[in-house]
């Protein structure tokens, strides 16, 4: 019997990684001119081999400048499937986001990039997936990260998403977004990665690589001498410290306001940053993706 069901797929498309509900990934995509030997992160489209995920791209000036992020959703749809949340074949409904800078000017041509085929056809991994794409539901980012604790934020509230191009900030007042106390600045987790980098090649005349340093942002430990350790501790401690300094610059107490950082960065500011009762963190890097995802389910 055909599956009519809707199935409601958050993604959210990083300036690093792309995550959706149950996974997460570089957002590297390279075209290759024949077969690859392995068919690991390999994906068929139009045919057209490509690798998937086995570095970061570069980030450009619109997500919409080219094919990649279309290429990507595709992956983060196999990937679901791979994993149980969708079936192959199924009717599906994207949850995506855009940041709140680029929201209300681009969430048309957004839609428009990703529903370019209804009924979409590709080869991921040797296995051969098809899903139709219902719809396409766009909402700021930042917002969705704490989509489902809305109800709960009694008072005037910061959402701080620290990401890896930009930092958002949202201003809640009992559970609803103001939207004309929006903002965004061009502090970024990538400018960290690289500030950190560029100064281990002046200090020690070796680069640490990227992977070890989100590795150590993730996770607290490094395997490397003591002096990089000590390097990433500090450049991190000081990448906190202008976040708050950005908050405070544009008029928000840090020690009334209710702040919650959420991103990439919401790690950084944990383990760094000023702790206080009125600051809460969301760590889980899938946020924004699990937060499109409910909320697409809210509009249904």
């Amino acid at each position: 019997m055909e599956d009519k069901r809707i199935y409601y797929v958050g993604i959210d498309h990083g300036n690093h990684l792309m995550k959706s509900a149950n996974h997460v990934f570089e957002n590297g995509v390279e075209r290759l001119a024949t077969k690859p030997t392995f068919s690991g992160n390999t994906l068929i489209h139009e045919g057209v081999f490509y690798k998937i995920g086995e570095k970061r791209n570069s980030v450009k000036d619109s997500k919409l400048a080219d094919d990649d992020y279309y290429l990507l959703t595709l992956v983060a749809l196999a990937k679901e499937c791979q994993s149980g949340a969708i079936p192959n074949g199924a009717r599906v409904v994207l949850g995506v986001g855009l940041p709140l800078k680029h929201f209300a000017t681009t969430r048309k041509a957004f839609v428009r990039y990703l529903k370019r085929e209804q009924i979409v056809k590709f080869n991921y991994e040797d296995a051969q997936y098809n899903f139709t794409i219902e719809n396409v539901l766009v909402f700021p980012q930042c917002y969705a990260a704490v989509a489902d604790k809305l109800g709960d934020m009694k008072g005037e509230y910061l959402i701080v998403d620290v990401g890896s191009w930009t930092i958002d900030i949202m201003h809640v007042k009992d559970g609803v977004p103001v939207e004309s106390k929006c903002e965004t600045f061009t502090e970024s987790m990538i400018s960290v990665i690289q500030g950190i980098r560029s100064k281990s090649s002046e200090l020690f005349g070796k680069e640490i690589s990227e992977d070890v340093i989100t590795d150590f942002i993730s996770n607290g430990n490094c395997s490397c001498a003591e002096k990089y350790t000590r390097l990433m501790e500090s450049e991190l401690e000081a990448f906190a410290k202008k976040v708050e300094g950005i908050l405070k610059e544009n008029g928000h107490d840090t020690e009334f306001a209710n702040i919650i950082y959420v991103g990439g960065g919401a790690k950084v500011m944990a383990a760094y940053g000023r702790r206080s009762n009125n600051i809460d963190y969301v760590v889980d890097v899938r946020a924004n993706a699990k937060g499109y995802e409910y909320l697409a389910r809210q509009i249904a």
